[in-house]
């Protein structure tokens, strides 16, 4: 019981470590959102705001699509608008949410078309590469807030002056988010799996200690089986020496007396045959004599017979005839 218990909080704490993996991986929420604005007409320019850039945090990425290579731009927002001045273009004002970049449609119906967008003497700064172009927002806010600040600049975005401005544009930023669970899983799971396996261990040591103490037991108990096997074996084979010699001298015996009387039936002794009984018996009668004497004797040592004493007429006063006779 204890030893599935233990496998089971094991299993426990890997299902919880798993899920906070998962919770990190799979179930993860994003790590980065991206902001899109897709313009149908925005004119021979686009125009992006100052502060647009760090909707979501000092870090991302600006990714810009057009027609043709992409010339990007920096200038004061008074430069830009002045330079705009009776252009049709877009303006890039902000964030509405999350997925969705807020623009703005500025006189649709000036003029759709810029002589030599890049040769201004106003710009800042002027990048030109294919699209996509790519721009980093860290980099850019290390340049507005490094030692050449260049604070409060909008971002001109142009093509060849003819074309579209920019087809799309999207902003991507960092998300610093996480699911609040994964710690609590990752903390619980490896608690649970620790606990199951420290029971598993004390489960399976218990278990080798019982296996020793039963290897240890049978052999004494099979000892001990063994003895009592050999003193049962043993006793038997006494007890049948001693029969077999019992039956060997009664054997014995018996033949010596057939052989003795010369036939195989047994003989039958006569207990007085046996020696000293009929001297035993002789003295008895003797014996038995000498008290009937020793009773017509009187107190004063004269005999008496019964003769005497009943009246019998044919008594020997003496008693020697009768003892003679006895004889």
């Amino acid at each position: 019981m204890q030893r599935l218990l233990a496998v089971l909080l094991v299993l426990i704490g890997l299902i919880g470590l798993v899920l906070g993996r998962l919770g990190e991986t799979t179930w993860a929420p994003e790590t980065e959102t991206t902001a899109t604005a897709t313009l149908e007409d925005p004119g021979p320019a686009v125009v992006i705001d100052p502060g647009v850039l760090y909707v979501g945090g000092e870090e991302g990425e600006v990714v810009i699509e057009g027609a043709s290579d992409v010339s990007v731009i920096t200038a004061s927002n008074s430069d830009i608008d002045a330079y705009l001045e009776g252009v049709h273009h877009t303006r890039v004002t902000g964030a509405s949410d999350w997925s969705t970049l807020s623009t703005e449609d500025v006189e649709p119906d000036g003029a759709a078309e810029i002589s030599d967008p890049t040769g201004s003497d106003l710009w800042r700064s002027v990048d030109t590469s294919a699209s996509p172009y790519t721009l980093d927002i860290g980099e850019f806010w290390a340049a507005e807030n490094g030692e050449n600040e260049q604070v409060y600049r909008s971002l001109l975005i142009v093509t060849d002056g003819t074309a579209a401005g920019a087809d799309k544009i999207s902003i991507t930023w960092p998300v610093d988010e996480e699911n609040e669970w994964v710690p609590y899983a990752y903390a619980g799971g490896a608690a649970i799996a620790v606990i199951g396996l420290v029971l598993l261990v004390v489960s399976i040591g218990r278990r080798n200690d019982e296996d020793e103490d039963e290897l240890l037991e049978e052999p004494q108990e099979a000892r001990s089986s063994e003895a009592r096997t050999s003193l049962a074996t043993g006793g038997a084979a006494a007890g049948a020496a001693a029969g077999g010699l019992s039956e060997d001298r009664d054997g014995s015996d018996t033949d010596a007396d057939a052989d003795a009387d010369g036939s195989d039936a047994p003989r039958v002794e006569d207990p007085l045959d046996a020696p000293g009984t009929r001297e035993v018996g002789e003295q008895s009668v003797w014996s038995f004599g000498d008290r009937a004497d020793d009773a017509g004797t009187g107190a004063d040592g004269t005999a008496s017979d019964a003769g005497s004493d009943g009246g019998s007429p044919d008594a020997d006063p003496s008693g020697d005839d009768a003892d003679q006779e006895r004889r």
